[in-house]
């Protein structure tokens, strides 16, 4: 079935009355949303073949046999069901997040999602005839649609799948909770798939809490630099002026990284400079500059001043017509560095950049490297065609990390302090040797392209490195090729710079950005004031249950006092989804937070059925809610006197608000 005649069937279901679809049509229509490919090798099959049914009278009696006889769904599917309803209710009634391996029959599945508790269910099924039978007999379009399941053929799914997985709502709080349900002993000859589906979940578990960090250490240099760069952005090229100008004006973009392999790319790439948009990454550019490629943007984003040692030489006439595009949280040597030449000061999509609420100079970068801010910067620019070269990922030969002419003494470290993993060469042959953050970087451009191909249909991403690692969703191609059948014959126009800031224009954002940084400091003040006083509240209370606990007099305890404190808790904790607190003091708690998390949903989780076990989960509950509030109070604290600090000389020149 071709992808046309797949969107027309799916068409022409949709278009029929509501009220007379099939069962199997509602199913499909709602697995179409999240999994088109899901829902097309369903639509391909025409009769089950592998597996029979049988449907008794009483309409939960459905069992799935094998075909040849051999295995069956269940031995009394009514009484079988039933039991295991039970027994599953006992020990997962609280969890939000569930992972099954199979489907069943549907009717056990069905009944666990009776459970509103039950926030996200995932599962996992090995036989395409299973899932095709399954949602002919019941109707899970209204979970499906409403993201409480998600069913995903395990045979077909790559690293991309659990890592999304994982950042679904409410799954990455269950972390700790992660177990993989078997729903029948029939599929007790999976295993190995079990296996595979464990190892990938933990890995993209572990991926997701890497990213959130342990600390908000990261998260404050970030907000003291962009508040300490504020003048500097005004003074730059603004986001929204280059997109005015130069979008849709370039078919291609060429994105060049510093992998081993982009030594044999260098000539030809020379050859593409009046034909494509070329955007290096910061590692790329003294490279370029050493053989006479002139970039037409050079991205940067790291906090860190190692990064800023590529800008460290002496402006010269190479520079003339290059933008550099730095995010407004990096070093401040790279400002120092960047003086003299052509730079636009962009923020980032998190938290505290938002909080701004400026698109002329946002909001771009949303990955985690240079490479990625460069990919960023070639949709936003809307780009036909974007290629990557010297996109490695992994080790060349005699494990070289870099393309000749990179800093030594980065590639030194990172290979230093580098994990070694394995990935799928380029290519698709065999597996090349890589290290986990290539891998993290790898599996955020995977995430990336996904979403961003969702968006732009007719965007066609070359991988024209041809070595290092495979990125899945990318064309691979030799870029020898690409010039010459694509590139080549594509006219790249000039374009002058574009208009920076007036003085008037300048001063109306600084009266925004003024009001801003003074409302976010005053809501500070307040919050860790309400924080504080509900924290000594609780730090009495818990001292005392923990006394009377050690003497064996648990009894004694004020369990009512405790719940009182429960509900002030919540009630706190629901102003902390306002709008200020999310585009402010989050961007330094939030890692904290969501580690804190895990430690709260898994008590939430613990079973409540006796008085004994529903006192001592409120003790739990409030205990480490002591802990929350001290770190929360302390997390404003500090950061409000580092915005104070590093507003301090702009917002003295400029304190209109």
């Amino acid at each position: 079935m071709t992808e046309q005649e797949f969107s027309r069937q799916i068409e022409a279901i949709a278009k029929k009355d509501a009220n007379k679809l099939a069962v199997f049509e509602k199913n499909l229509l709602a697995v179409a949303i999240y999994s088109a490919p899901l829902a097309k090798k369903l639509l391909e099959i025409n009769t089950n073949e592998r597996f029979n049914l049988y449907t008794g009278k009483d309409p939960i009696d459905i069992n799935i046999i094998a075909a040849d006889g051999s295995r069956y769904m269940y031995e009394n599917p009514v009484s079988d069901v039933e039991k295991q309803l039970e027994s599953f209710e006992k020990e997962y009634s609280r969890y939000k997040a569930l992972f099954i391996y199979g489907l069943g029959n549907g009717v056990l599945l069905k009944g666990i999602l009776g459970n509103l508790a039950h926030k996200t269910t995932i599962v996992f099924e090995p036989e395409i005839e299973i899932i095709y039978i399954v949602l002919h007999l019941i109707d899970f379009s209204a979970e499906i649609m409403g993201s409480r399941l998600v069913i995903f053929q395990t045979d077909v799914m790559e690293f991309i799948h659990y890592y999304s997985t994982v950042g679904l709502k409410d799954v990455l709080s269950c972390a700790r909770l992660y177990s993989l349900y078997i729903i029948s002993p029939f599929y007790d000859s999976y295993t190995s798939d079990m296996s595979l589906i464990n190892e990938n979940m933990t890995k993209a578990f572990m991926q997701h809490l890497r990213i959130a960090g342990n600390d908000g250490t990261d998260s404050m240099i970030g907000v003291n630099h962009t508040t300490l760069h504020i003048p500097d952005m005004l003074d730059g090229i603004p986001l929204s002026r280059i997109k005015k100008q130069r979008g849709k004006k370039t078919k291609t973009a060429i994105i060049v990284s510093t992998g081993p392999s982009l030594d044999k790319q260098l000539e030809l790439l020379k050859k593409a400079q009046s034909h494509a948009t070329i955007i290096s990454v910061d590692a790329s550019y003294s490279i370029l500059k050493a053989h006479g490629i002139k970039p037409d943007y050079a991205t940067t984003m790291e906090r860190c001043p190692e990064t800023s040692e590529f800008f460290n030489s002496p402006v010269s006439a190479f520079d003339d017509e290059i933008i550099f595009c730095a995010t407004t949280l990096t070093h401040p040597n790279t400002v120092k560095y960047l003086k003299g030449r052509n730079s636009s000061y962009i923020f980032r999509p998190l938290a505290y950049e938002k909080g701004f609420d400026d698109e002329d100079f946002g909001y771009l970068c949303g990955g985690q490297s240079a490479a990625h801010f460069a990919f960023d910067l070639a949709v936003y620019l809307e780009h036909e065609k974007i290629i990557f070269i010297g996109q490695d990922l992994a080790y060349g030969k005699n494990r070289s990390t870099h393309a000749t002419g990179h800093l030594a003494t980065e590639a030194a470290e990172l290979d230093r302090l580098a994990d070694t993993e394995y990935a799928t060469a380029y290519g698709g042959d065999g597996k090349v040797e890589t290290m986990v953050t290539w891998n993290l970087f790898r599996q955020c451009f995977e995430a990336d392209i996904v979403k961003i191909k969702s968006l732009h249909e007719n965007l066609q991403i070359y991988n024209c490195t041809e070595g290092g690692a495979r990125i899945a969703g990318t064309i691979e191609v030799s870029f020898k090729e690409i010039l010459e059948n694509k590139v080549l014959t594509e006219i790249k126009p000039h374009f002058s710079l574009p208009k920076k800031l007036n003085d008037r224009q300048k001063e109306g954002k600084y009266k925004k950005y003024s009001k801003h940084i003074n409302s976010t400091l005053k809501y500070g003040e307040k919050l860790q004031k309400k924080c504080q006083k509900l924290f000594l509240k609780l730090a009495k209370q818990i001292e005392l249950a923990k006394k009377l606990k050690a003497q064996g007099k648990q009894d004694k305890i004020n369990y009512e006092k405790l719940k009182d404190l429960a509900l002030e808790i919540d009630d706190f904790k629901l102003g902390l989804n306002d709008k200020i607190f999310e585009s402010t003091y989050l961007a330094v708690l939030n890692s904290y937070i969501r580690h804190q998390e895990l430690e709260l949903t898994a008590i939430l989780a613990r079973p409540s059925d006796t008085d004994e076990e529903k006192k001592e989960k409120l003790f739990l509950w409030v205990s480490v809610h002591g802990d929350w509030l001290f770190n929360i109070a302390g997390g404003i604290s500090v950061m409000r006197e580092n915005i104070q600090k590093s507003s301090q000389q702009w917002l003295r020149c400029h304190p209109r608000a």
